[in-house]
């Protein structure tokens, strides 16, 4: 990452939580998605995975009412 980058990143993380959302969601509306193609059938098996076993953590780690 350039060093132009992450002084735009260390800056972002300075924002309020507020102006921070409101930056996100102008990047992710301007932003040009990349074309990186289909996800095979592979790949989103493994996103599953990975998806799972973090739910799996989370509900694991939370605290009963």
């Amino acid at each position: 990452m350039s060093t132009k980058a992450q002084t735009v990143l260390e800056e972002f993380r300075r924002l309020a939580p507020d102006e921070q959302r409101l930056v996100w969601n102008e990047l992710a509306r301007t932003s040009v998605p990349a074309n990186y193609g289909h996800l095979s059938d592979q790949e989103l098996t493994d996103i599953a995975d990975q998806t799972f076993v973090l739910l799996d953590k989370e509900e694991a780690d939370a605290q009963s009412r």
